[in-house]
């Protein structure tokens, strides 16, 4: 097994942070987009979340760190992606009602729950989402489910609720999968 340099590992860091970097800026090429389709270029989101989800670690770089990195990130256009695609709904809304599309409030980033009123179809299907998430990669590692969906809601709710409450200004809630504990959770971590 090849053991790569300091400067090969660095390349591997560059690379998931120009990656983050894409997908915090993509919002606003997105709503550029819609609300100016005739001029602005099309923002091919699709492309960037499918290299997010495709991208591996080379297994001689494999540390806890770039692999922690490339989860939170991979967990961060997930979330992203479902906020683009409410974007894309309500940019086609307002288009078939003959309403411009312009300036919306942004979805917020923080919570699947916080965007959508506590129990509607939209929150629901989030969670659920994130549920079928913590399934599947707790499966890739060989754990047997072991939290019921409504567990999860429940767990999810208290910690956002519990991280809501000491978010500083700076700080954003993200969803992340705990390897040892096989399941995810909200953390808090610094904007850009």
């Amino acid at each position: 097994m090849a053991i790569l340099t300091d400067p090969q590992l660095k390349k591997v860091e560059e690379e998931l942070r120009r990656l983050d970097q894409q997908v915090d800026a993509m919002d606003g090429k997105i709503r550029a987009y819609l609300a100016d389709r005739q001029r602005k270029p099309h923002p091919r989101h699709h492309e960037l979340v499918e290299k997010i989800q495709q991208y591996r670690i080379p297994a001689e770089a494999a540390s806890k760190q770039l692999e922690t990195s490339l989860d939170n990130l991979q967990w961060k256009v997930f979330y992203h992606f479902k906020a683009w695609q409410q974007l894309w709904e309500n940019a086609e809304a307002a288009y078939r009602q003959g309403r411009p599309f312009g300036r919306m409030e942004k979805p917020s980033m923080d919570s699947s729950e916080s965007a959508y009123p506590e129990g509607s179809d939209k929150s629901s299907q989030s969670m659920h989402s994130f549920w079928q998430l913590q399934q599947k990669k707790a499966g890739e590692m060989g754990a047997s489910a072991r939290e019921s969906e409504d567990e999860f809601k429940k767990r999810i709710k208290a910690r956002y609720q519990q991280l809501t409450s000491n978010k500083g200004d700076d700080q954003e809630i993200v969803m992340t999968f705990n390897k040892e504990k096989k399941r995810c959770t909200l953390e808090l971590k610094r904007k850009g």
